[in-house]
């Protein structure tokens, strides 16, 4: 029942209201800790629920709306335009056919192999440290997870290359995967160290983050997206207006802190480092 309330809600918005002045915000999210946490002594302490809270803090004039979603869904509901913002997205530097970005809101260190600590010794042992990520994924006996409609920046033409052993649909996103890897179901996955750091924090186990040596990108800048439309270009708009307050919120750095690890006071200063970079302080307006 509650899916065919979202579509019903879906097919509304995309079929007239896009023109309207964006005194609302409708959100999507999906159970994804540590990005989204809908549950538990966590609840609300995920990095992008933090965002959508620095957004309408920043914007309290402007009310709020959030939808919970799957991944595939959430994706499916931006390629048909629908008038909704997903807060979890990675600045790509332009806008492209399916949204429209907004200035990078926090910085992500770059995607590592997230393993059980004796598998992790293994694969160093056989890959070296960087990983060889490539020969990783030819060697058939690991089993590769992750979320299904997760996308991997420049790691992802190796992923299209070698598919995995489970895209998993559902929710729970990466920590579930992480469980399936403690659980000895799956071998290793691709994600975030801050991803490891919920898991572990959380006394779900011990899991190891070993770093690629495909991944070129010494950061991942994470940014909003919103529908490629007239709504969606002028939420971009008033959210990149108020992106100073936004990045500096003191809840959200709070969160970005808790989920850093134990050298969070490093993060603190990768993340503000590479937001100050000129090209992250350009407007995004779309054309």
């Amino acid at each position: 029942m509650r899916c065919v309330l979202i579509s019903i809600l879906l097919l509304l918005l995309s079929s007239g209201l896009s023109g309207a002045m964006p005194g609302r915000i409708q959100w999507a999210i999906n159970d994804a800790p540590p990005f989204h946490i809908l549950s538990g002594p966590y609840q609300n302490k995920g990095i992008c629920d933090a965002l959508i809270s620095a957004v309408h803090r920043a914007l309290p004039e402007v009310a709020s709306s959030v939808w919970v979603m799957p991944q595939p869904r959430i994706s499916q509901a931006l390629n048909d335009q629908t008038d909704l913002c997903f807060p979890c997205m990675i600045y790509r530097g332009s806008h492209n056919e399916r949204a429209y970005f907004t200035q990078p809101t926090h910085i992500y260190e770059p995607y590592q192999i997230l393993s059980r600590l004796p598998l992790a010794a293994e694969i160093v042992s056989r890959y070296g440290s960087p990983v060889a990520f490539e020969l990783l994924l030819s060697a058939t006996q690991y089993r590769l997870g992750y979320p299904a409609g997760r996308r991997y920046a420049e790691l992802q033409p190796l992923l299209d290359k070698y598919p995995p052993f489970l895209a998993r649909p559902g929710v729970g996103g990466a920590v579930t995967i992480l469980q399936m890897i403690q659980a000895e179901r799956l071998d290793y996955t691709i994600d975030y160290p801050i991803v490891a750091n919920y898991f572990n924090r959380t006394g779900q186990g011990n899991i190891s983050s070993l770093p690629i040596r495909e991944q070129q990108q010494d950061h991942i800048p994470g940014a909003i997206g919103c529908a490629r439309s007239d709504w969606g270009r002028q939420v971009v708009n008033l959210i990149d207006s108020v992106m100073p307050q936004v990045r500096q919120d003191p809840a959200f750095l709070e969160v970005l802190h808790l989920w850093s690890g134990a050298d969070a006071e490093s993060y603190q200063r990768f993340n503000q480092q590479h937001l100050a970079r000129p090209e992250y302080q350009q407007a995004t307006t779309p054309e």
